[in-house]
C-alpha cells in the first residue's frame, strides 16, 4: 500500500482515451513533479507542461476509493516508458502536438492526450490534423482552439498561436520519440531513468504524502480539458 484516495479513480479505456480523466491528471501531474525534481541534476530546463497518451494507460477500469497499491500503478501503467524532458519547443509546434492528441478522438484513439501544466479546449468538429510518421503536417488542423498554462499565459486563443517563449515539454520516451505519431520531429530529449510507473508510485508518497484528495483529483477531472 503507497496511500490512500478519497475519490474513484477513472482509467477506463472509454474515459482515458476521449477526454479527460482524474486519474489520467494523476499519471500526468507525475511526470510534471517528477521531471522537475529531476531536471537540474540532468543540465535540462524544468518542464512547463506535461502530456501522457491514454494508450499509455491500460488498467481499464475504476479504481475505487480507498487504498492505493504498488500492483495498482503497474497496473495503470505498465509499459517500459521513461520519464522525458524535451525542450525548446515552439508554440506552433505544440499546438500541432495538441492537434495530433485530439485528431483521432471520435475512434478512442491511445494517443488522445492527459496533461498537466496547462488547459486547452478543442473542438471535435474542427479539421482533424493529419501527420506523416515523420511528423510532418500533411494536413493542418483546426480543433484546438484555446490553450494557457496554469499560469495564465495564453498560448493559443481563437485558434491562433500567441507568439511567445518555447516550452519545455515533459513527457513519455515512446511519445518523445514519435510514437502515435506525436510531432516532436526529433527534437533533442533526455530521459530522466525513471520509469513512468515510478514516477506516479513516487508522486502518490511524496509529492502528495500518500493521500490523493477529491479536491484536488473530482471524478470528471477539473477543467484541464474542455470538448466544445
Amino acid at each position: 500500500i503507497i496511500g490512500t484516495s478519497a475519490v474513484d479513480l477513472d482509467g477506463r479505456r472509454s474515459t482515458v482515451r476521449t477526454a479527460e480523466s482524474n486519474l489520467g491528471n494523476l499519471a500526468a501531474d507525475s511526470l510534471l513533479w517528477q521531471a522537475a525534481e529531476l531536471a537540474p541534476s540532468f543540465g535540462v530546463p524544468i518542464p512547463d507542461v506535461a502530456l501522457q497518451n491514454g494508450g499509455g494507460m491500460r488498467n481499464d477500469a475504476i479504481i475505487p476509493a480507498g487504498n492505493l497499491t504498488e500492483l495498482d500503478t503497474f497496473d495503470v501503467l505498465p509499459f517500459p516508458n521513461f520519464v522525458t524532458v524535451i525542450p525548446d519547443i515552439p508554440r506552433s509546434q505544440f499546438k500541432e502536438i495538441l492537434e495530433n492528441a485530439v485528431s483521432n478522438v471520435e475512434n478512442v484513439d491511445g494517443r488522445f492526450a492527459q496533461v498537466a501544466g496547462f488547459e486547452f479546449t478543442y473542438d471535435p468538429a474542427g479539421t482533424a490534423q493529419v501527420v506523416d510518421d515523420d511528423g510532418k503536417v500533411l494536413t493542418a488542423g483546426t480543433r484546438v482552439t484555446e490553450v494557457s498554462l496554469d499560469g495564465g499565459t495564453q498560448i493559443v486563443t481563437g485558434g491562433n498561436v500567441v507568439a511567445g517563449a518555447d516550452l519545455t515539454i515533459a513527457t513519455i520516451d515512446f511519445l518523445a520519440r514519435g510514437g502515435d505519431q506525436y510531432p516532436y520531429r526529433d527534437a533533442p530529449i533526455t530521459l530522466l531513468g525513471v520509469s513512468y510507473q515510478q514516477a506516479l508510485s513516487n508522486y502518490v508518497q511524496d509529492a502528495l504524502g500518500g493521500t490523493v484528495s477529491a479536491a484536488d483529483y473530482p471524478e470528471g477531472g477539473e477543467g484541464r480539458i474542455t470538448a466544445l
